[in-house]
């Protein structure tokens, strides 16, 4: 109940600062400040996601922007949606896709795409209703849900090869998830896990180097994982 109330505010919170960032009260207004731009920066690791790490600097690099009020990336990682001081011109706007596709957030030898008609209105819908937007810093919360996701993989890689008793797993993936949050909040995106000391001593020989394996097979999903 309580992890619902806190989802309800923050949803209340997005949608109440986007209101008060385009300051104006009517609806066609409030769509002429925004455009919306069509990004690959979903995250390898966790593909039904944005990547957090990859979004975060190039969210708040064009809230610097002086003619940018707020950047938002959607859930999935393929939107980024601008919020304008003021109205701007289409070669404005020309500009920052030249921006967002230099700082990598399209996939190679594809075009950068802005949204329009109804894509478009679907996506200022769901911006405005609050929900499954994150402005600059908050995606740390899509990293912190990375960490669960290539945590509970790896577990799934060492249960496939040897016998671990539930509560050991459990206790595997807390420990996992923990370790990939910290290295994500210090930047350190490509550092080798230290195992032996994330895992302590309650695995054993056999399940540690399992354990090693997997994560030297990389946190991606293989082709017959999820």
């Amino acid at each position: 109940m309580k992890k619902l109330m806190r989802a309800s505010m923050l949803g209340s919170l997005i949608a109440l600062n986007f209101a008060q960032a385009t300051g104006m009260e009517s609806k066609s207004a409030t769509f002429d400040r925004v455009t919306i731009f069509q990004v690959a920066l979903q995250c390898p690791a966790a593909p039904q996601i944005g990547c957090g790490s990859a979004a975060k600097p190039i969210l708040l690099k064009l809230e610097r922007d002086l003619v940018v009020r707020e950047a938002w990336l959607n859930r999935t990682g393929t939107l980024i949606a601008v919020v304008w001081k003021s109205e701007v011109n289409s070669q404005t706007q020309q500009d920052f896709k030249s921006r967002l596709r230099g700082a990598g957030c399209c996939a190679k030898d594809t075009a950068l795409k802005e949204l329009q008609g109804e894509a478009r209105d679907q996506a200022l819908k769901e911006l405005q209703s609050g929900h499954g937007w994150y402005r600059g810093a908050e995606v740390d919360r899509l990293s912190e849900e990375e960490a669960g996701v290539i945590a509970a993989r790896l577990v799934r890689r060492v249960q496939a090869k040897t016998t671990m008793a539930q509560d050991k797993a459990e206790r595997l993936e807390r420990v996992l998830t923990d370790a990939y949050k910290k290295c994500f909040a210090e930047e350190r995106y490509e550092e080798t896990l230290p195992v032996r000391e994330v895992v302590g001593d309650f695995l054993d020989e056999k399940q540690i180097a399992i354990l090693k394996q997997g994560i030297e097979d990389g946190v991606r999903p293989l082709p017959n994982e999820n």
